[in-house]
């Protein structure tokens, strides 16, 4: 039984694809396949919900420092019965805040999604040329024998 030579030669085009697959896979990848794991509504609306929460909780802090430095106007506002005033204010200023901060969220999501979505799509074709060149690979060396 003779060996050929040319049967255990490297395929040097599958090397290069598979060195682009596997810089994609760690590097980006791994943030691109983890949101192409969902669908686009489904990662918009989780991502604004984490937003919401985080305003929220910022907002409340910043309100607390905001009473706690102004202590004194609450306390007068209170004795005038005005404190129903500046609670609506308030109220009024954080839903503004939320609305912009989900328009700008929707927004922002929306396109890294679709971006990831484009690179993935780039992943998978670079895995089927991979796939394409073993086969390629395969064919000539049964033709050659």
């Amino acid at each position: 039984m003779e060996l050929r030579k040319d049967s255990y030669m490297l395929n040097e085009e599958k090397i290069r694809w598979m060195t682009k697959a596997s810089i994609y896979e760690k590097r980006q990848g791994r943030i691109d396949l983890g949101r192409n794991e969902y669908f686009m509504g489904d990662y918009v609306r989780l991502h604004l919900l984490k937003n919401g929460i985080s305003l929220t909780i910022a907002y409340i802090l910043l309100a607390g420092l905001y009473a706690v430095y102004k202590i004194e106007e609450i306390f007068d506002m209170a004795a005038n019965m005005q404190l129903g005033l500046l609670l609506k204010e308030m109220l009024l200023l954080y839903i503004i805040l939320l609305v912009i901060y989900t328009g700008i969220g929707i927004v922002y999501y929306s396109w890294q999604y679709q971006s990831s979505r484009k690179q993935v799509k780039k992943y998978y074709r670079i895995l089927r040329h991979i796939d394409q060149c073993g086969e390629k690979n395969v064919r000539t060396q049964e033709d050659k024998r």
